[in-house]
């Protein structure tokens, strides 16, 4: 960051200063004759060519490994990598390219009997992350993100909003010319148009105007407010504090929901996705680890590659993404 400054300051260009830092300044050469810039590889078999490819590891660090680790997908330029990071350290343990489930079980495994060490780690709903993980640590806690659940309850509400505005368009009279009756179903529709943000945050995130327009459409529209209150009632259930309580009657208060959830038709779909990953979900209450850190580690890192101009040198970009997050 330091240099990027003094590129403005000494009136440098930026590809004159990457090329001295990366070929004078920094040790990146040095480490990729002595191999010491991704050492561990893994190996996977062309199927149609009988070809033996190898696949660096660009981030493997042992002592980055920790009771709770989280595990998650990144795109850096047009490429995808799973990053491994330590959910309270927030460095990364691994990161690999590639998000299929043998890549990430072949990378992980080289870390051995280390992989004792964790307890619990956070994903998103990722087939493939549950897969490797399962495989080489079934030992662990999987928890399923609190805020991935969460999204999807949200988006079934904003179908919901969605569903009433259409229904409203619907009706108005065609052509330019409106009737008394347009004017207020395009009010209508002007107030649905701006609780669009607002029915996807809590209460408290409002402000006082857009508290009052909340409640306008509320009065006006039953179904949406259903949906948004059964909503925030899987938000007040997925409360950490709620890990005093037996996990029996975190189930029931679950079950509950699901009753609840039954009489709005948009709900269907997240209610059936929580029962698939149920187990995964409430162990959220043994541990309170969710994603959100392993997020923000995803935006600093592009705001990291955004500050260095974008991905021009793909592995020195790595390399340094390497040195900066682990």
């Amino acid at each position: 960051m330091l240099a990027l400054c003094a590129a403005h300051v000494f009136g440098l260009l930026p590809e004159t200063l990457q090329y001295w830092y990366k070929n004078f300044l920094s040790d990146y050469n040095s480490d990729v004759e002595n191999n010491k810039w991704h050492p561990c590889k893994t190996e996977t078999i062309d199927t149609s060519t009988g070809e033996i490819i190898e696949n660096p590891v660009y981030v493997f660090k042992k002592e980055n490994l920790g009771e709770n680790m989280s595990i998650d997908d990144k795109a850096i330029g047009n490429d995808v990598f799973t990053i491994l990071s330590n959910h309270d350290t927030g460095k990364i343990a691994l990161m690999v390219e590639g998000t299929k489930a043998e890549d990430v079980e072949m990378a992980m495994e080289q870390f051995g009997n280390e992989l004792k060490t964790i307890k619990n780690i956070s994903m998103d709903m990722s087939a493939a992350y549950a897969l490797a993980t399962s495989n080489l640590i079934p030992f662990a806690k999987q928890v399923i993100d609190k805020f991935h659940v969460l999204k999807y309850a949200y988006e079934a509400v904003s179908e919901v909003r969605n569903k009433i505005r259409k229904k409203i368009t619907a009706t108005l009279s065609k052509g330019k010319k409106k009737t008394e009756e347009d004017k207020q179903k395009l009010s209508d529709l002007e107030q649905l148009r701006r609780v669009r943000h607002a029915i996807t945050q809590s209460p408290e995130k409002w402000s006082e105007k857009m508290k009052g327009t909340v409640n306008e459409v509320f009065e006006k529209h039953n179904e949406l407010k259903k949906a948004y209150q059964i909503c925030q009632s899987l938000k007040s259930w997925y409360n950490y504090k709620n890990n005093t309580k037996t996990i029996k009657e975190i189930f029931r208060s679950l079950y509950q929901w699901y009753n609840e959830a039954d009489e709005v038709e948009e709900f269907e779909s997240v209610v059936k996705m929580i029962q698939k990953h149920e187990d995964e979900i409430v162990n959220f209450f043994h541990c309170g680890i969710t994603n959100a850190k392993a997020e923000r580690l995803n935006g600093k890192i592009k705001k990291f590659v955004s500050n260095n101009y974008g991905v021009k040198d793909r592995d020195f970009i790595l390399y340094r993404i390497a040195g900066y997050f682990s």
